[in-house]
């Protein structure tokens, strides 16, 4: 999990150079070709919703349905949030780490 501190009442994450993945529900997401196009996105830059449908081509519901199972596994997190001119709260996503290890132990039961 990241580290976090809070600075003038904003949350704010930091990117781990490498992350472990040692849960094998998450495997699968790693590998999933959209997510994973997502997740190589936010390793480069923190992105919206709207940054994720332009980059990929997906429509916003599909960005965020991948971006949910993504929060979920904590491989991303909302780096900050912003309120845009139409009083719409933008949120920033960004990769947990620059890069992920896989290191998953199966033993005999």
């Amino acid at each position: 999990m990241n580290e976090s501190e809070e600075t003038e009442g904003k949350k704010i994450a930091f990117i781990q150079d490498e992350m472990q993945i040692t849960n094998p529900d998450a495997v699968p997401i790693l590998f999933h070709p959209k997510k994973e196009e997502i997740l190589k996105l936010l390793i480069s830059k923190e992105m919206t919703i709207i940054d994720l449908k332009h980059a990929t081509g997906m429509n916003p519901g599909t960005v965020k349905r991948h971006l949910t199972d993504l929060l979920e596994n904590h491989l991303v997190f909302i780096s900050r949030e912003k309120v845009n001119e139409f009083s719409i709260v933008m949120k920033y996503y960004r990769a947990s780490a620059k890069s992920f290890q896989i290191s998953i132990k199966w033993s005999q039961i």
